[in-house]
């Protein structure tokens, strides 16, 4: 920096900034503004105040200033780029940087910033030629090490990236935990969730392990089967910093994985997320410009990290298009750091598109205003990458939930959540939600896969005996359904169970381990690997009967096993995640699938496989009765939501409070 600012003023405001204290900081740089309004370092100072303390949007109009004094600056053009980064502005982030870089092509910082920049905007290959450029510069940088790694990553090269990590662990500092901490989600991503763990626990033994290590931890046990273990980490996480949403968000989701939690306790639990986050949003509640015509076209807005291959994106990709063609303006606020050729698909079915990854809830909240719409839409409930803070903040008149979370938010801020009426029917499951529910007569519309296999002869009939099976994920099998499963087993003693989607030995040994204690033979159990889409699929060619998990039931696995020729005999509860398969039966006719009590589930398991000949005439049926069930026609659907987005409107413009709604077949 070249100033004319006496010295002893700079190393003040450095002395303030480097001891973090920057509402003196801000004070007196506002101060030295006035005095010296042409030196552009003390308008550096101010935006980069406000950068560390996560203020973006406030630092923007401070470091423009600053490039505008000094345009040859490197340092103000670096920060300039961070700035608009952290808003999401990466093309425009770019421009600053290929100036910080250019300007002084030996500072590797800017290139480690630059390198960040171009994963987030997407173009993992331009952010390897960065890094590798800030790895030429300083061979032993690990913030650079650690760019690379993402970037291998992202373009799944995934023995690099590994390396890169750990090269990068070698390099840093004792208490950096970023690339311990990127190197175990890497396992993560690949199912090596021992290894996940063995590298999670090591790093919580480090002094600076922050939530962000605890809530990794707790999601890669849960995948390993351990509930209480992967609710004890997101606890601790929550301990360490009580605004991280995500790890409440990740003990909710789970909590509702427990067996022994119930109804009520599930919840309590979720009211007082939404309490919290109420009050730590500290968002005063402010008026909207929207017209009050209850007639007029509506904007409505999808919030989703889940907009790629995923099953919300089974589900939203004919939504989308029907809504659309039902004259809504829909905008997308896809919260994905990497978008896929999914995601480009459905790029093309909405009016506008948004990736806000990074975007505060502040900005983003002042993009919704200004994209003026009417109803905001979350599709990820407590699901990994929400934005539920968000809702907080009000940027929509009316607030919905739906899809991709078998709960309530507990946010009182989101007024309305759909739900289709076989799974819970009207007045049954109200008291367990914080918003009004909205009764859909039609399931949700599921895009199958193109090339799926030919639903195959009931294997039965062939093998000599009936095979159970579970595509769920292993996480979702507890002690309690290893034991109601035995009795089936018992009840049926021919009768083999084919266990999918298990990803390491442990899961395996695990799970054998639990049958043994309800003493099963091994034998009678074969485990698979978690398949491509296809041959997961022609695994249900080897499958007669699935049988569901308790207390969180199947979802899309249900439905992509009707679509196979495969039904779920599914045990229904108290809450909406264990009367999933109760909704899914029902939508095709199965309500005889649906067991009340686990001695009902072990009859109806006994009563399947006396009646080989109807079982098989039902496998034959399944495809084409969800082709033609009266429940499932997409255009029926989009009628439902379209006229239950009127409502909820006309119910707004009248000045009325939300009501549970109850649409017409």
């Amino acid at each position: 920096m070249s100033v004319r600012l006496p010295s002893l003023r700079l190393n003040k405001l450095l002395d303030l900034f480097h001891a973090r204290q920057f509402d003196q900081l801000e004070r007196h740089a506002r101060d030295l503004s006035r005095r010296y309004p042409a030196e552009a370092v003390v308008w550096q100072m101010l935006g980069v105040s406000y950068l560390a303390r996560q203020r973006g949007h406030d630092a923007l109009p401070h470091l423009e200033h600053a490039a505008r004094l000094a345009p040859d600056d490197a340092s103000i053009r670096d920060n300039l780029g961070l700035a608009h980064a952290r808003l999401g502005e990466f093309a425009a982030a770019e421009r600053q940087f290929e100036q910080a870089t250019r300007l002084a092509p030996e500072v590797v910082p800017a290139w480690v910033n630059r390198s960040q920049n171009a994963l987030q905007g997407g173009n993992a290959e331009q952010a390897e030629a960065h890094a590798r450029q800030a790895l030429a510069l300083a061979p032993g940088s690990a913030e650079a090490l650690l760019n690379l790694g993402n970037a291998l990553a992202d373009q799944g090269r995934w023995d690099e990236a590994e390396a890169s990590y750990r090269q990068a662990m070698l390099c840093a500092p004792p208490h950096w935990i970023e690339a311990a901490l990127n190197l175990a989600n890497l396992f993560d991503s690949l199912s090596r969730f021992t290894a996940a763990v063995a590298c999670l626990e090591e790093l919580a033994r480090n002094p600076a392990a922050d939530w962000r290590v605890f809530n990794a931890l707790g999601r890669a046990c849960s995948m390993l089967g351990d509930t209480p273990a992967a609710l004890d980490h997101y606890a601790r996480a929550i301990q360490l910093n009580p605004l991280a949403h995500a790890a409440h968000s990740g003990y909710l989701y789970h909590l509702m994985h427990d067996a022994d939690a119930s109804a009520e306790d599930i919840a309590a639990a979720h009211r007082r997320f939404g309490a919290h986050f109420a009050s730590a949003s500290r968002s005063r509640p402010r008026a909207h410009g929207n017209d009050r015509d209850p007639e007029r076209p509506l904007r409505i807005g999808f919030v989703s990290a889940d907009l790629r291959r995923h099953a919300v994106a089974y589900f939203m990709e004919p939504m989308f298009e029907a809504l659309r063609q039902r004259g809504l303006t829909l905008v997308a606020y896809s919260n994905l750091a990497r978008e896929d050729e999914v995601s480009a698909r459905l790029r093309n079915l909405v009016d506008r598109w948004h990736r806000v990854d990074g975007v505060s809830d502040t900005r983003l909240a002042e993009m919704i205003r200004a994209d003026r719409i009417d109803i905001l839409v979350d599709l990820s409930g407590h699901t990994a990458g929400n934005r539920l803070p968000l809702f907080a903040h009000r940027p929509a008149p009316v607030q919905v939930t739906w899809l991709g979370y078998s709960g309530t938010t507990g946010m009182d801020c989101i007024d309305y959540r759909f739900v289709f009426r076989l799974t819970a029917p009207p007045g049954r499951l109200d008291d367990q939600f914080s918003e009004k529910l909205v009764y859909l007569p039609y399931a949700m519309s599921f895009k199958t896969e193109k090339d799926a296999p030919e639903v195959a002869p009931l294997p039965a009939l062939s093998r000599g005996h009936l095979t159970f099976g579970s595509l769920n994920r292993p996480s979702k099998i507890n002690a309690h359904t290893i034991a109601l499963w035995a009795r089936v087993l018992r009840a049926v003693p021919s009768a083999h169970l084919l266990i999918g989607a298990v990803s390491e030995a442990r899961i395996g040994e695990s799970l054998l381990a639990g049958f043994d204690a309800e003493g099963i033979d091994r034998a009678r159990i074969s485990l698979h690997p978690r398949l491509p889409t296809r041959e997961y699929l022609e695994l249900h060619n080897r499958i007669d009967v699935l049988l569901d998990t308790f207390p969180y039931a199947g979802g899309t696995t249900s439905n992509h096993a009707l679509w196979m020729g495969v039904p779920t005999l599914t045990l229904a509860g108290r809450t909406l995640p264990q009367r999933l398969g109760a909704g899914i039966m029902g939508k095709v006719g199965l309500n005889d699938w649906v067991a009340e009590s686990e001695d009902e589930f072990v009859a109806i398991a006994r009563r399947c496989a006396a009646d080989l000949p109807a079982l098989a005439n039902l496998r034959q049926s399944l495809r084409a009765r969800l082709e033609t069930s009266p429940t499932l026609s997409t255009a029926k659907v989009a009628d439902s939501i379209a006229l239950a987005f009127r409502l909820m409107w006309r119910n707004r413009c009248a000045g009325q409070p939300p009501q549970a709604i109850e649409l017409p077949a």
